[in-house]
């Protein structure tokens, strides 16, 4: 798996918060993208970039 963003592929981690995670939810430690890994494709959420 790689950072559509960034094409970073070493910390790309689950995105974990208090209230629990999303298995399919993704983010980049690199760049803080986040998105969804879905069948179809990928949904990206936020276009941050560091």
């Amino acid at each position: 798996m790689k950072c559509p963003i960034c094409n970073d592929h070493t910390g790309i981690a689950i995105d974990m918060h208090s209230d629990g995670y999303a298995d399919n939810l993704l983010e980049c430690t690199t760049c803080g993208a986040i998105w969804i890994q879905e069948v179809e494709g990928i949904v990206l959420l936020n276009k941050k970039v560091a």
